[in-house]
């Protein structure tokens, strides 16, 4: 039996949804729903729709924004806007960003359905229909699935999907725990080589004095303990692609012979004479600054260059804090299946931690923290669940999600509350801030506040820019 074509609504008027709902479910839809932009940007991340339907004006990102992220993550989903008559023009804006069409409240039935019917048409003679659920999980995008669904992820994604069609080798930087080898192997799951091997090597985990063997393999008696023929990494990932972890940890001399083989294409394996042809994508990474490396001559200047054809850069988890609510509902959904547990997930307190926190381990310590409270939680995750474990090795410590409040005797209790929300909504506008660069459109955004409330909060915090302090 064929699978339905699926549509996905998205409209802050929950009656609106409802009513649609059922429109297309009686006309033989499969139908999700979504009551904003940002909801309707983490159910793309988790299957892609045949037709978006979408309102213009919604609270926080508007169906113009939504739009933009959309196209940069596939360019032949249709969305079709609707709007009201006063905002006509600026649906005919976003048809030029690429809408498939438009549509003006009030509308009937009949003109919605047409549409869809149309946008559909139009799919299947671009060929790109999809198909069959194994196709949509192929389409998935690994990054928006796995990272988050903010602005910087749409980017990176866009960038990494761009350099996965090509052959370009790849230098993808940032810091431990961001998630380099989840780009590295988004590239080669996107890319035409994604049918062959994907070969990860961590070189500064691997002894100098093997660390070529590894690479490139040895003949039968190349040296002492030689007594069979290996065959190296490179070979191993003949057709597909090989990532090279902490590449600034091979010594000069295995630099040299990585550089060869990339310019020539072909290996040498330890003891042979003749060389192997060899078709691999390179993706090198590192959380080092390569330039203070070649300044101090402990990194090659043209193995650099010839591994960065293409680069990417992983932010750290502290510049896109809009993305934990996102990572810690993941980890919570996959470490109740590991232990057949049903935490529902966070209190508002603990999310708050979570938010506070400037994760120096990023998404890896994250995760660690989130599964040591999915563990010890029995039925949302509370901030005593919450277990920060510093980097180099530090003791495990409670988060403080505000600052400590002095206790006033005789106070009533709403009192206290009161204060302490204001001292964490002051931390959170202030964490935010600095993680935009102290962009206040864009930190509006991600607190999904307006913009005048902002301002409003802004100054009666008292928060100012460090160069604005007197």
């Amino acid at each position: 039996m064929p699978e339905k074509d699926e549509i996905l609504i998205v409209d802050d008027e929950e009656m609106m949804c409802l009513v649609l709902s059922g429109v297309f479910s009686d006309a033989g839809y499969s139908v999700r729903t979504a009551a904003n932009g940002e909801e309707a940007l983490k159910h793309i991340s988790e299957r892609l729709p045949d037709v978006m339907l979408m309102d213009i004006i919604m609270p926080g990102l508007s169906g113009m924004e939504v739009l933009k992220r959309i196209k940069s993550i596939d360019e032949h989903i249709p969305v079709i806007l609707m709007t009201a008559m006063a905002a006509v023009s600026g649906a005919v804006d976003a048809m030029r960003t690429g809408a498939f069409d438009y549509i003006a409240k009030p509308f009937h039935n009949e003109d919605l359905l047409r549409a869809v019917e149309n946008a559909l048409k139009k799919r299947q003679q671009k060929n790109v229909v999809v198909g069959t659920a194994e196709v949509k999980e192929e389409q998935r995008d690994p990054i928006l699935h796995d990272m988050g669904t903010s602005e910087v992820i749409t980017e990176l994604s866009a960038r990494t999907r761009k350099v996965a069609k090509s052959n370009f080798d790849v230098l993808v930087t940032g810091e431990t725990g961001t998630g380099k080898e989840l780009i590295a192997r988004a590239i080669h799951s996107m890319s035409s080589r994604s049918d062959k091997p994907f070969i990860p090597i961590d070189t500064g985990a691997i002894p100098e004095s093997l660390l070529e063997s590894e690479l490139f393999g040895h003949e039968e008696g190349a040296f002492t303990d030689a007594r069979s023929q290996k065959i190296g990494k490179f070979e191993q990932a003949q057709g597909g692609t090989i990532f090279l972890d902490e590449v600034p940890n091979m010594s000069w001399q295995s630099q040299a012979k990585l550089l060869r083989a990339l310019q020539d294409r072909a290996i040498f394996r330890i003891g042979g004479s003749s060389p192997i042809s060899i078709d691999v994508r390179v993706i090198a990474a590192s959380n080092t600054d390569f330039q203070s490396l070649i300044d101090e001559k402990q990194f090659r200047a043209d193995l650099f260059y010839r591994l960065r054809e293409f680069s990417i850069h992983v932010p750290a988890l502290r510049e896109r804090k809009s993305d934990i609510p996102f990572l810690v509902e993941k980890f919570v959904q996959q470490t109740n299946k590991e232990l057949g547990k049903e935490i529902k997930g966070c209190s508002a307190a603990a999310m708050d931690a979570l938010i506070i926190y400037d994760w120096p381990g990023n998404v890896r310590q994250l995760r660690s923290t989130v599964r040591g409270a999915v563990l010890q939680s029995t039925d949302v995750i509370e901030v005593q669940h919450l277990e920060f474990m510093e980097m180099g090795g530090g003791a495990a410590t409670q988060p403080v999600a505000a600052p400590a409040i002095a206790f006033e005797n005789g106070a009533p209790l709403k009192d206290h509350v009161k204060k302490h929300i204001a001292q964490i909504e002051r931390q959170i506008i202030l964490e935010t801030l600095k993680s935009t660069k102290w962009n206040k459109a864009k930190t509006a955004r991600v607190l999904q506040i307006a913009y005048n409330t902002l301002l409003s909060k802004i100054n009666e915090y008292d928060l100012q820019h460090p160069t604005n302090s007197p």
